[in-house]
């Protein structure tokens, strides 16, 4: 019983850190940065960029994802014309306000910050 919960527990962190990808809990920071959307996360879930600076939002995945801000001020679907960004499709969004935004994918996340979520702050926050 004991060999079987430690394999369990061994098969469970190997299972999580998968999923997690390895940059996943890495922030990223830049100009003009690229940010893919795989299944049910986010490449980068802290971006920081410059004001003026831009993210390239990139489908990744088998499933539909977007970027959308929690508070409705900006979202992928203003550029690329629909909230469903499939593998390859790229959305760019140049930011010329200053702050910090909580953004989300509305199929895998929500505008609390759960699940499929992330921050992009935007000047020197």
């Amino acid at each position: 019983m004991t060999k079987r919960l430690v394999t369990l527990a061994v098969a469970s962190v190997l299972f999580l850190g998968a999923c997690g990808g390895s940059d996943a809990g890495e922030p990223i920071e830049g100009q003009d940065v690229v940010v893919e959307m795989y299944d049910n996360r986010f490449q980068y879930t802290e971006i920081r960029i410059p004001v003026g600076g831009t993210v390239t939002w990139v489908g990744a995945g088998a499933n539909p994802h977007n970027a959308v801000e929690a508070d409705g001020l900006w979202s992928t679907e203003s550029v690329f014309g629909t909230l469903e960004q499939f593998e390859g499709d790229e959305a760019l969004l140049a930011y010329d306000s200053a702050g910090e935004y909580v953004f989300f994918c509305t199929y895998h996340g929500n505008s609390d910050g759960e699940g499929m979520a992330g921050t992009l702050i935007v000047g020197d926050g």
